[in-house]
């Protein structure tokens, strides 16, 4: 099954070249009928239990939230449904709500590091400790809606060629948004975020030279965040968020799960969807739905901090990259830093002050000329953190 699905995804890439994004459009749901035939004309894949994995760093408000969120779902799951499990990792702040959390789920699973190993590997442990057939990776700020559970059983059941599913997200105080217009690079909303291609040196060039800043609805980038794609029906894409996808776990444990190596957070859901896509569909599944605020983990550590560790993994996951294109997304990096600091005295609207973002700008530049983050020398476990 999977060597048909790596077949039907090469005849789509052949068949769309050269022909935009109508093409695009078409052969992505005519491949999605097929797949949709064959997997009702297979035994359905059974889901019995889904186990939910969420990744605790200094947000145990957060965690108790999305696990109130989870048991309110649990309680709407209606006839032969599946199991929902959770397990909790706390990567070394403590959980102080432990005993909150035991109350709300009292089946709950904690494990608690001593450390920050990342997201990655904290990721991997819930894993390892999660009893489901399927293992639903949600981010602290995610919010269950209804019941996700069943519609994410279904999506599995009825298509035997997904090894993910990506429920739909929407904004934490908002409902879905109807329109299609991408929404810029620094205000980027659920519908903005939540499915893309996988990156390019032609996507990346457009990021670091602002191009989506000035023109957020540049064709490019519209395909490339699948803008044109009707957002209430179901379709393959190549990469989904994972604030909130469910995979199977033997998909995960074939390819080896997150590579830890991504550290502590950013590019480890890049990288896991370009490898389960070499074993099947990764399919977004609008009916399985959940809120979700973003930005959380990167407020927390702050953004001086997080754009130089953020651009460390963008190169590390470009190293599947050939030799004169490392070179030169090294060099796009510093072209985009550069800019960013000529710029910034000039900009309006700031989502941050200016003395933090020059300083972020300044530390990503040395990233660039191949220098590890301050805060991010590596070690046993990876890079040590601002306490």
């Amino acid at each position: 099954m999977a060597r048909q699905w790596r077949r039907l995804l090469h005849e789509l890439k052949l068949s769309t070249r050269g022909r935009g994004d109508a093409g695009t459009r078409a052969s992505q749901r005519s491949t999605a009928s097929q797949s949709s035939t064959r997997g009702r004309g297979e035994a359905a894949t059974r889901v019995s239990e889904i186990t939910a994995v969420i990744v605790s760093w200094k947000d145990a408000e957060q965690v108790e939230e999305a696990i109130e969120s989870i048991v309110r779902a649990r309680t709407r799951i209606t006839g032969a449904g599946p199991r929902v499990s959770v397990v909790v990792v706390d990567n070394g702040s403590g959980l102080p709500g432990r005993g909150r959390v035991q109350t709300i789920c009292p089946d709950a699973t904690l494990i608690a590091n001593p450390s920050n190993r990342g997201l990655a590997a904290a990721s991997n442990q819930g894993a390892r400790a999660a009893s489901g057939d399927i293992l639903l990776f949600l981010n602290p700020d995610t919010r269950a809606e209804g019941d996700p559970f069943s519609e994410i059983r279904r999506a599995f059941a009825e298509h035997s060629e997904a090894v993910a599913v990506a429920p739909r997200l929407f904004d934490l105080e908002e409902g879905p948004r109807s329109g299609k217009e991408l929404a810029s690079p620094d205000r980027e909303d659920q519908r903005t975020f939540q499915l893309r291609r996988l990156p390019s040196l032609a996507s990346d060039a457009r990021h670091l030279l602002l191009v989506d800043h000035l023109l957020p609805n540049n064709s490019s980038r519209r395909r490339e965040r699948y803008a044109e794609e009707d957002r209430e029906e179901a379709f393959a894409v190549e990469q989904a968020a994972a604030a909130a996808l469910a995979v199977r776990r033997d998909a995960f444990e074939r390819i080896g799960g997150f590579d830890e190596r991504f550290f502590p957070a950013w590019f480890e859901d890049v990288d896991l969807c370009q490898r389960l896509g070499a074993l099947g569909a990764i399919l977004y599944w609008p009916a399985a739905r959940f809120r979700h605020r973003g930005r959380t983990s990167s407020e927390t550590l702050g953004y001086a901090h997080f754009l130089p560790v953020y651009y460390t993994n963008a190169l590390r996951y470009r190293r599947r990259y050939s030799l004169p294109a490392r070179a030169a997304y090294r060099l796009l990096l510093s072209l985009g830093m550069a800019l960013r600091l000529v710029a910034l005295p000039f900009r309006r609207r700031m989502p941050r002050p200016r003395t933090e973002a020059a300083r972020a700008y300044l530390r990503t530049l040395t990233v660039a000329f191949g220098r590890t983050p301050l805060d991010c020398r590596l070690s046993t476990v990876g890079c040590r953190l601002p306490q």
